[in-house]
């Protein structure tokens, strides 16, 4: 029987409680620094224990733990439950650098433990048909992908917190907290690697007045000198790859295109065949073979965001392990190591840079 710990009451862990509730597990405890928020929680979703001390989550009755929290708590935490013998489902990114990265990822192989990183975009229905379609035969071999990810949440005026705050959430932004699920689809569905980048940032608003806990372009008050701050991390990226079979391919990302809430989208081409799917039409999958009319393939009993959480979370606690297609620590230590390439090129003029 699972007993779950959940770190970090902020909004996604909610939807993580829910998961576990479709999926009939009870959630035994709940801990984040805000007690207020922690006690929150525990009374929505009929928590028995919270508090704000981790010591709740290494109680030998607990099996797994959730890490709902910012980035840079997750290496610390996520290592000492490891030693402690807990299964882990993180969210993305796993942490900040290589080397914390191939430490965790090596621990929980040595371990031998259930680790997994919410990269949810591989469970929307649509995800396997593209895999199914792009490593079949018929297809031929991947010569090029391409795609974006748009989002309009850090538009000006924006709330001010831990996303823009280098020390907390590192020092990328659209790169870590959407490209990261660019990068695992494309991988997922191809089958390939991402073993070098290039890349291209854009902060257009590197000083911003704060009020009332908003930010706002300092052309807005031209007059307001003392309450600023200072944003360093990419607004947008524009970033070249190339895969493990010489293909090559490209991705923006933005999280300042008006419109779009949360709008995923990637095409792949191969010898004989393009497929591409989108996240606004997540339940259709297109494909083209040479000289024919567009392929519509739908699936009238399709999922959306929440349901590809739950089902990732199923799956990691499902007893079939032989069907298992969650992210692990191996693949979440995988997409730590393009981000920080990815940085490394954006900083040296958009050089080539090999994927460790």
């Amino acid at each position: 029987m699972e007993i779950v710990g959940i770190l970090g009451a902020g909004f996604i862990s909610h939807s993580h409680a829910e998961a576990l509730r479709n999926c009939g597990i009870k959630v035994y405890a709940i801990v984040d620094r805000s007690e207020k928020a922690a006690k929150e929680f525990a009374e929505k979703w009929g928590v028995e224990h919270y508090g704000t001390t981790e010591d709740i989550l290494f109680e030998e009755a607990v099996t797994s733990v959730h890490i709902c929290t910012p980035p840079d708590t997750h290496y610390e935490i996520v290592k000492r439950l490891l030693e402690a013998g807990k299964n882990v489902i993180c969210e993305k990114p796993l942490c900040f650098s290589d080397e914390e990265a191939s430490e965790l990822e090596h621990l929980a192989k040595s371990k031998n433990l259930k680790c997994a990183i919410n990269l949810n975009v591989r469970y929307h229905n649509m995800s396997s048909k593209v895999k199914e379609l792009v490593q079949s035969e018929s297809f031929g071999p991947v010569h090029l992908v391409h795609g974006r990810y748009l989002q309009q949440f850090h538009l000006l005026p924006s709330p001010y917190n831990w996303r823009y705050i280098p020390e907390l959430s590192g020092k990328m932004r659209a790169v870590t907290e959407i490209g990261t699920h660019w990068f695992d689809i494309i991988q997922y569905v191809t089958g390939l690697k991402i073993v070098q980048v290039s890349a291209l940032f854009g902060n257009f608003n590197p000083t911003r007045v704060l009020k009332d806990g908003m930010m706002h372009a300092t052309e807005e008050f031209p007059e307001e000198k003392e309450s600023v701050v200072h944003v360093d991390s990419e607004d947008v990226a524009l970033i070249h790859v190339k895969l493990s079979n010489g293909a090559i391919g490209s991705v923006v990302l933005s999280e300042i295109s008006q419109g779009y809430s949360n709008y995923l989208a990637y095409e792949i081409t191969g010898t004989k065949m393009t497929a591409g799917w989108n996240s606004q039409n997540n339940n259709e999958v297109y494909y083209n073979e040479v000289s024919s009319q567009t392929n519509v393939i739908k699936d009238g009993f399709g999922n959306g965001f929440n349901d590809s959480l739950q089902r990732l979370i199923a799956d990691f606690y499902s007893e079939d392990v032989s069907n298992n297609k969650y992210p692990t620590f191996e693949e979440g230590a995988n997409i730590v190591r393009i981000c920080n390439a990815v940085y490394k090129s954006a900083i040296n003029d958009s050089k080539w840079i090999d994927v460790e």
